[in-house]
């Protein structure tokens, strides 16, 4: 079902099933411990950004939206370190009359569609395939618990995929966007949300920023099979301290109230300098373009108490008003480009390595046709010669896929036949 979000500059409304549900109408501020300056050289450096290879080219290549902004407008955006912990219940600091703050944002998001990020001539077309093959954050750590302390804390990586279910549209921009289903019992992603990997990086006394320099913690994300330039991919980040904690702990210290606990904050950008809205680089309508779209949970939807009625999902910061402006998260997706426009525009159809190869239970294998077919067929056979299976595929102007079942271990081929003309593969199964 579609559902359509309306935002005005101080309120929000959310249509659905026919029910007005007014959103949050008082905005959040930037937290005390913002900075307002980033080693940008070094930034580029850390993220390995090219945003200039040749036309359609096949390759690697990082696509970081806070990067990206920096090759358009250097020096324009102002950055931020956005506080990420599981609970509120412990302080975070303390206000100039001393009264304690604790922690709004417990979990940051951000989905892409490298095809609607301008600028770049890797993946331009919808028919492109890709596949994820790393993911990044760039972050602040203090381990105010010290060196002696061995037990590390964790950083929560969690790899989804879009859910077109949960399409809506924010008025005034005609921001088109997916959101991400939180689920409040277990504190965690929906299961109806598709999650490819889970993974857990451990935090130690090394990993620690000084003087409020940032760093980037890379991650590889293998065995997610390869997707179409008409979906997206995301990845979800949590804090996971790895002490226990009361009330009465600190995050972040001063003269008179010490710090005595770890704490992570990622790094997040307004890509147009300081209380300025956000350049929207999708299409109205449609909602797998965008990949500025970044997200937070913030302690209301968190503890499932959301005066607006955001319960259940992840906001997306485009519905916040200045000053709370953190607009893109630097969430950086490594991704390698396996099937070119080129060689799609030569033979009309382009056949994918299935993935994960080898494999043993299943298999994922992508196919595009950049017209409709009148006949295609899908052909496994053995090193014999033997066919094994043939079936008749969707010939409709597209991406599609096709799943693999358990085979008897050995090599196999796999062949699309389009209208005559054919394309094979290998792939193995153990």
């Amino acid at each position: 079902m579609k559902k359509i979000l309306l935002s005005s500059m101080l309120v929000f409304s959310f249509f659905a099933n026919a029910q007005n549900k007014t959103l949050i109408n008082n905005t959040k501020q930037e937290p005390a411990r913002s900075f307002k300056k980033s080693n940008i050289a070094a930034f580029k450096n850390a993220a390995n950004a090219n945003y200039y290879k040749p036309n359609n080219a096949v390759g690697s290549n990082w696509f970081n939206q806070v990067d990206f902004i920096e090759f358009v407008s250097t020096g324009t955006q102002v950055f931020s370190a956005m506080h990420l912990f599981p609970d509120s219940a412990i302080i975070l600091g303390y206000t100039t009359g001393n009264q304690p703050v604790n922690p709004f944002i417990h979990k940051a998001a951000c989905y892409i569609d490298p095809s609607f990020m301008a600028q770049q001539s890797i993946i331009t077309d919808k028919f492109a395939t890709y596949s994820l093959d790393s993911v990044s954050v760039g972050y602040i750590y203090e381990r105010n618990t010290g060196s002696s302390n061995t037990t590390p804390d964790s950083v929560i990586f969690q790899v989804i995929a879009e859910n077109h279910a949960l399409d809506y549209t924010l008025s005034g921009g005609g921001i088109s966007y997916q959101d991400i289903d939180y689920n409040f019992p277990t504190l965690e992603v929906k299961n109806t949300m598709t999650i490819l990997k889970r993974v857990a990086v451990p935090l130690r006394f090394a990993d620690t920023c000084s003087g409020s320099l940032y760093k980037q913690i890379k991650i590889a994300t293998p065995g997610i099979a390869p997707f179409t330039n008409s979906k997206k991919v995301g990845v979800v980040i949590s804090f996971k301290p790895g002490y226990t904690y009361t009330p009465t702990d600190i995050l972040i210290g001063d003269g008179t109230n010490i710090a005595n606990k770890n704490l992570f904050m990622i790094l997040s950008s307004e890509q147009n300098g300081a209380n300025t809205d956000p350049t929207y680089y999708g299409t109205s309508g449609d909602f797998t373009s965008d990949m500025t779209m970044s997200y937070v949970l913030p302690t209301d939807v968190r503890y499932n108490l959301s005066p607006g009625n955001w319960n259940g999902y992840f906001i997306p910061t485009y519905v916040y008003t200045t000053p709370f402006a953190f607009e893109s998260h630097d969430i950086g997706f490594k991704l390698t480009t396996t099937t070119s426009v080129k060689d799609l525009e030569k033979d009309g159809f382009a056949l994918n390595q299935n993935q994960p190869n080898p494999f043993t239970k299943e298999s994922v294998i992508n196919y595009q046709l950049t017209k409709d077919a009148n006949t295609v067929l899908f052909n496994i056979t053995d090193v014999t010669g033997r066919v094994i299976s043939s079936e008749k595929v969707s010939g409709t102007q597209g991406a599609h896929s096709i799943k693999l079942g358990a085979y008897s271990s050995g090599l196999y081929y796999y062949s699309l036949i389009v209208d005559g003309k054919s394309i094979t593969k290998k792939m193995i199964v153990q």
